[in-house]
C-alpha cells in the first residue's frame, strides 16, 4: 500500500542505531567502603564494624568457602595436657606459711674424708649369733584341773528340774480334763528288752521286703481288668506304709513300754 509519509526522509537517532556514547564513570570512589549498612546493627548494642560492608576476597553470607591452608594442620600433642615439672608440684605441695631449707652458706661445708675400721661382716655374724631368740609361750587352759571336771553342771539339773515340772503339770492337766483325777493312774507295762526290739525290727524289715517285692510287680499298672485286683494294689501300699511306721516307732531311742497278760 502506498503512503506519502515514505517519502519523508526520516531523521538520525544515535540511540536507535546502536550507538552507545561514553562509558559511564561514578565520581564515587569503587573502592570505598560500603555506608548505611544494616548488618550486625540490630539491638542496643552496638558490634565493632557495624554498619560497614567489608569487601573480602572470598566473603560470603553463610559458610566460609575459602580452602583451609594446607600448612596450619593440627600438630601432634596439641590438645594434650601440660604435666607439671617436679618443681612445681612441690611449690604447691608445700604447706602455707613454710619456706624451704636455705641454701648452705659459703663458710658451711660438710664434713669430708672420714673413713671407719670396722667390719660390717663379722659384726653382723657376731650379733646374729649371740642374739636371743624370741620365744612366744602360748598357754592353753588345761580343762582337767578345774574343779567341776568330770561333773555334770549345775544347770543341766536345773533344766531337768523344769522339765520334770513341765511334764507333771501336763499330765495332771490331761488328767483333768479326761476326768481322771484322782483315779489311780494306769500301769504303762514293762519296758521291752533291747534284744527282743531289734529281733522285732528285723522281723518287720523282712515282711517289708516280701510286700515290696510282690507290690513292685503290679505298681506299673494303670488299668486294672478287675476290682479285686485294685483293691490288692492298694492293700500293699497301705501295709508298707504300717510297716515303715512301726519300723521307725521301734528304731526311736525313747523307751517302750508293753504290758504282758
Amino acid at each position: 500500500m502506498e503512503s506519502i509519509y515514505n517519502l519523508v526522509p526520516e531523521e538520525y537517532d544515535p540511540v536507535k542505531f546502536g550507538d552507545k556514547g561514553p562509558m559511564y564513570r561514578s565520581r564515587y570512589d569503587p573502592k570505598a567502603g560500603v555506608t548505611g549498612s544494616t548488618f550486625n546493627t540490630h539491638g542496643s548494642t552496638k558490634v565493632l564494624g557495624a554498619g560497614e560492608a567489608v569487601r573480602k576476597a572470598s566473603g560470603t553470607m553463610g559458610r566460609r568457602t575459602e580452602r583451609p591452608d594446607p600448612n596450619d594442620y593440627l600438630k601432634g600433642q596439641t590438645k594434650c595436657k601440660k604435666v607439671s615439672s617436679r618443681v612445681d608440684v612441690q611449690k604447691f605441695d608445700r604447706p602455707i606459711g613454710t619456706r624451704k631449707e636455705p641454701v648452705p652458706r659459703p663458710h658451711e661445708r660438710p664434713v669430708l674424708g672420714l673413713h671407719t675400721a670396722k667390719n660390717f661382716v663379722t659384726a653382723n655374724a657376731v650379733e646374729a649369733i649371740l642374739q636371743v631368740p624370741a620365744v612366744r609361750y602360748s598357754e592353753e587352759p588345761d580343762y582337767m584341773a578345774k574343779q567341776d571336771y568330770g561333773k555334770v553342771p549345775a544347770y543341766l539339773s536345773q533344766v531337768k528340774e523344769e522339765i520334770k515340772r513341765e511334764n507333771e503339770m501336763i499330765d495332771q492337766y490331761v488328767q483333768e480334763q479326761m476326768g481322771l483325777a484322782g483315779h489311780a493312774v494306769e500301769d504303762p507295762g514293762v519296758e521291752m528288752d533291747p534284744e527282743e526290739r531289734t529281733e522285732i525290727i528285723l522281723a518287720l524289715k523282712k515282711k517289708w521286703d516280701h510286700t515290696n517285692r510282690q507290690y513292685q510287680l503290679c505298681t506299673h499298672k494303670v488299668d486294672f481288668p478287675s476290682f479285686g485286683d485294685k483293691a490288692r494294689k492298694r492293700g500293699l501300699e497301705d501295709t508298707l506304709k504300717q510297716l515303715e511306721s512301726d519300723i521307725a516307732k521301734l528304731e526311736k531311742p525313747a523307751p517302750i513300754f508293753v504290758k504282758r497278760y
